[in-house]
């Protein structure tokens, strides 16, 4: 996979507890939609609501293309530094574009006791706020 941005090879590695690649250049992260998936185990996130909220609120396509040869990406309506594939469903985050996403959106608690339903949905919600203020 090569990088959206200056064509250098992504490497596997971290990125905010979970798997990625990362270009060792422009510090951008390609992140697969099996990640994106993956975030419900740690935040308060519904990954199916977000790709269909997500899919309303895309743009043309950039000059970008897809680290996994899809096509191009396309920009998100409000959200500089974030591209999306709506082919793999993967997103390119340029540098700390990454980090800002995930301080908006909330922990998951380990221990669930007294729950009180309205408030998981919370997470979720502020996070697409954000992304689409």
């Amino acid at each position: 996979m090569k990088c959206p941005i200056d064509g250098s090879f992504l490497e596997v590695g971290r990125a905010e507890e979970h798997t990625g690649y990362g270009c060792a250049t422009c510090k951008g992260s390609w992140l697969p939609k099996k990640y994106i998936n993956s975030i419900k185990y740690s935040k308060d996130f519904d990954p199916q609501q977000f790709f269909t909220e997500l899919s309303t609120n895309t743009t043309g396509h950039t000059d970008k293309r897809c680290p996994s040869n899809c096509g191009l990406l396309s920009a998100v309506k409000n959200l500089d530094g974030i591209d999306y594939c709506s082919v793999c469903h993967g997103f390119w985050f340029e540098k700390d574009s990454l980090k800002t996403v995930f301080k908006r959106l909330r922990n998951k608690e380990s221990h669930l006791n007294g729950v009180d339903t309205p408030n998981l949905t919370v997470g979720f919600f502020d996070f697409l706020g954000f992304l689409f203020k």
